[in-house]
């Protein structure tokens, strides 16, 4: 009995380490007026290998892309619905087994738009390696 709850605890162990090869991506995705913008698309390209997933704002806005690869580039670009043109791209490495957020402004953030707005981050910081949260 002693050994099989042993086993048992260390296979739980193993478990929980088993998602840190991978990373995610999420975000929100609004319009210069911070309004959700549903079905505006989400591409997230892995550079190396050249696999391309498509993700969907939802209602809210939201969208996630779950278990990508830790070991590369991505390129995320957002796109207005409808359109073939990407209103925003971004490229960086990734943390192993983080979250990133990459949020999306479609349209010109100006004097009439939430001021909260002007906080998002979409780039990467000057020289650094790592997509910032």
């Amino acid at each position: 009995m002693k050994f099989v709850l042993l086993a048992l605890l260390l296979l739980l162990s193993f478990a929980s380490h088993a998602g840190q090869l991978s990373s995610d991506f999420r975000g929100k995705v609004v319009d210069s007026h911070g309004l959700p913008l549903a079905g505006a698309i989400m591409l997230v390209e892995h550079v190396e290998t050249g696999r391309i997933t498509r993700h969907v704002a939802n209602a809210k806005g939201r969208w996630h892309a779950i278990g990508k690869r830790s070991d590369g580039t991505y390129r995320v670009s957002c796109y207005a619905p409808r359109s073939d043109v990407p209103a925003v791209r971004f490229e960086g490495r990734v943390a192993l087994g983080q979250t990133h957020l990459r949020n999306c402004v479609i349209g010109q953030v100006g004097a009439l738009s939430p001021a909260w707005l002007s906080s998002w981050q979409w780039r990467q910081a000057q020289g650094g390696r790592y997509v910032l949260h």
